[in-house]
């Protein structure tokens, strides 16, 4: 393979658009062949893959969780069983919904006045939150000196 041929490889190689038998040629042109000054970084590159490719690992490697600890897993089984006995032992009656206990206020001036109340709440918090809308308005006036639209 010619020096060029190499070099336009080299350019797809760093560009991510060679084939597998492209990257090939290129490693045997590295490990095999004279290469110029200018190419031997490429050459580290490839000769290091190649010799990555020959190395093989000899030493067999343990995996942790061959041999479990069995008491978290039943610590976690009498906690989920305490909570399940729990919920379905302890827990109170339901409540039945009556037809008087719905939270409807018969007297008009009463509910009137109830009325009244939450509605000045809702104003007094749309209130609040309109003083912050002063902040944004003379942040936008100062962002409009600089940003001409």
């Amino acid at each position: 393979m010619d020096l060029r041929a190499v070099k336009v490889l080299l350019e797809r190689y760093d560009a991510g658009k060679t084939t597998l038998a492209q990257e090939e040629a290129l490693r045997d042109y590295f490990n095999h062949n004279e290469v110029p000054q200018e190419l031997m970084s490429y050459r580290l590159i490839f000769g290091y893959a190649e010799k990555s490719r020959r190395q093989k690992m000899e030493r067999e490697v343990q995996l942790p969780g061959d041999k479990k600890n069995g008491k978290y897993l039943w610590t976690a089984i009498a906690a989920s069983v305490v909570l399940l006995l729990g919920l379905f032992l302890f827990q109170n009656e339901p409540i039945a919904m009556q037809d008087s206990n719905l939270g409807t206020i018969q007297d008009k001036e009463e509910a009137l006045q109830k009325s009244m109340e939450t509605l000045r709440m809702v104003s007094e918090l749309m209130n609040e939150g309109k003083e912050d809308l002063v902040y944004l308005k003379e942040f936008n006036n100062t962002k409009n000196k600089f940003f001409k639209n």
